[in-house]
């Protein structure tokens, strides 16, 4: 069995546990078995579970949101219309990956929720960078994926929430939806007044 597929089988295990357990309760025991690896198997690729969660926390978020925006650009040309599907990914993607996100977070210990944060960043800054460069717009990417992903992350987490808690959830997804095309809308909007300062 290759590298990338005993990889991706550790992967996919810690992400099954954690829809289940705390990540602070998951031991490399615990992940190996499921995996159905040995823990020297597990050593050969990883540090620790820390080190595992972050590559996971990447691969996941970059393979599940690269499938989604390409689907939005094979279909779609409208700067405004692809912003907006691509926030909607965002929200998707949080809320899909809510059960696995809260149980990152425990006794007020945020590093590994900090890790996968740091994925949906990563992933986010490459989408900012690529929208910068194609529509050219000489403006920091940096600042802007900064920004505008604190506030999308926080209310993603909140959607996500309500979504698990709340008893409408078509009026959650329509609001959603209203907020995503407001955002898209915003965004361009913003970027075409920076463009001219």
């Amino acid at each position: 069995m290759g590298m990338n597929k005993t990889k991706s089988i550790f992967e996919k295990n810690l992400f099954t546990l954690l829809e289940k357990k705390n990540y602070h309760d998951i031991t490399i025991n615990e992940i190996c078995d499921v995996a159905k690896k040995a823990k020297m198997t597990f050593y050969r690729y990883y540090k620790d579970k820390e080190h595992l969660l972050a590559e996971a926390s990447i691969n996941l978020v970059n393979r599940e949101y690269a499938e989604g925006y390409n689907k939005i650009l094979a279909k779609e040309n409208d700067p405004e219309e692809i912003e907006y599907q691509s926030i909607l990914i965002t929200f998707e993607l949080v809320s899909k990956h809510y059960e696995q996100i809260s149980n990152l977070v425990n006794k007020g210990d945020t590093f590994p929720l900090e890790v996968f944060k740091n994925a949906l960043f990563e992933n986010y800054q490459k989408y900012i960078a690529d929208l910068i460069n194609t529509s050219g717009y000489d403006i920091p990417g940096n600042f802007i994926s900064i920004f505008c992903f604190e506030g999308l992350y926080n209310t993603a987490l909140y959607y996500a929430e309500q979504l698990k808690t709340n008893k409408n959830k078509n009026k959650i997804i329509e609001d959603n939806k209203k907020l995503c095309r407001l955002l898209a809308k915003g965004s361009l909007d913003l970027a075409e007044k920076l463009k001219d300062i």
